[in-house]
């Protein structure tokens, strides 16, 4: 006597595919209803039929290994939060650093162009004095 089996009938390897689709998607950030939606693609079921599965029979099957990839993202923004802030607090430093030289550039271009021009009037006292002794 031959087994009849529904059309509808979910198999171990449309389980492993939904489980796969499910924890890859929330690893990712997604939620489990983008998560069904993409596997009602994959598996030509609606996402209702792919919810009510995993809701129903693999959610203790794979909860543990879900609830550890949920924690995941939070760790991995936590961690680029944290280089980002870091990253901030060092431009800032930096820039602090580099308005203070680019001050003391100025103060110094300044002191130079004093000096250049006392020497340039000094150099003109001099060359009119040369000239008048030697037209007397």
């Amino acid at each position: 006597m031959e087994h009849k089996r529904r059309k509808d009938q979910w198999t171990v390897a449309d389980d492993e595919k939904l489980a796969e689709i499910v924890i890859q998607a929330v690893q990712n950030g997604k939620t489990q209803l983008e998560a069904f939606e993409a596997a009602a693609l994959v598996l030509n079921r609606t996402k209702q039929a792919c919810g009510f599965r995993w809701n129903k029979t693999l959610r203790l099957q794979y909860g543990q290994m879900l609830n550890s990839v949920r924690k995941r993202p939070k760790q991995l923004m936590r961690s680029h939060l944290k280089l980002a802030l870091t990253s901030f607090d060092e431009l800032t430093e930096a820039y602090t650093e580099l308005e203070l030289k680019y001050r003391e550039l100025q103060t110094d271009h300044e002191k130079l162009l004093r000096w250049l021009q006392q020497g340039n009037a000094f150099l003109s006292k001099q060359q009119e004095a040369k000239e008048e002794m030697s037209i007397k």
